[in-house]
């Protein structure tokens, strides 16, 4: 019968579905590797040796999901990538944040999406990077430079200081040119915004600590 028919179908694509999210399991692993290692880089400020041994730990961290990709792929078959979408978004955003996270570090500049989906090895399988998928990757990675401007303050590293605050800044006047539609984004946007009220705070900080430093020594 017709409905028998249908049965067969739904069961198909159960037994699809899965497969794509045993495949997709094999991301977790990966991700909690590149955010343990990326978590090295407060614990190195002052350090460029240590602080380039990590970022160069997590670039090769990044090459180990070509498999995964591929076996996410074979495990889609005919089907369209975006049906399947949402059972790695998160995985893949997070990975967006730490490859922004890591070329900042490197570069001072942001990491576009065409580089991004080259840092993730996306290339070679079907698996897209959207530019919401890209943008909400973005939007994590100022908590994280935040956090870094806070220790590198507390380290007297007030250059590092300067360009995280410089480039969250400039990301963040860059987000509100978007006419944001996507509920998700926005609300990730406003993590932006707390990131840069978090530097300006560290900055303001620095600046009266200095003056009352300066202040001391000419008492003296």
């Amino acid at each position: 019968t017709y409905f028998m028919e249908v049965q067969k179908v739904l069961e198909v694509n159960e037994k699809r579905r899965e497969e794509i999210n045993s495949s997709v399991r094999e991301l977790q692993p990966v991700r909690r590797q590149l955010e343990s290692l990326l978590e090295k880089i407060h614990t190195t400020v002052g350090d460029s040796k240590a602080q380039e041994a990590v970022l160069k730990a997590v670039s090769e961290k990044f090459l180990t999901l070509k498999p995964i990709w591929l076996l996410i792929d074979k495990s889609i078959g005919d089907d369209p990538c975006e049906r399947y979408s949402q059972m790695w978004n998160s995985s893949l955003c997070a990975f967006v944040t730490c490859a922004v996270i890591v070329h900042w570090l490197q570069t001072k500049e942001l990491l576009s999406r065409d580089q991004a989906k080259k840092v993730l090895v996306l290339n070679d399988a079907r698996i897209p990077l959207d530019f919401e998928q890209y943008l909400i990757g973005v939007c994590g990675a100022p908590k994280e430079l935040a956090r870094l401007a806070v220790n590198s303050a507390s380290h007297g590293k007030y250059d590092v200081l300067k360009d995280i605050s410089r480039f969250v800044t400039d990301l963040y006047a860059g987000f509100r040119l978007l006419n944001l539609k996507n509920d998700g984004l926005r609300r990730k946007f406003d993590s932006i915004k707390y990131a840069v009220q978090k530097i300006e705070e560290v900055t303001y900080d620095v600046k009266v600590r200095r003056l009352m430093d300066d202040k001391k020594g000419d008492d003296k």
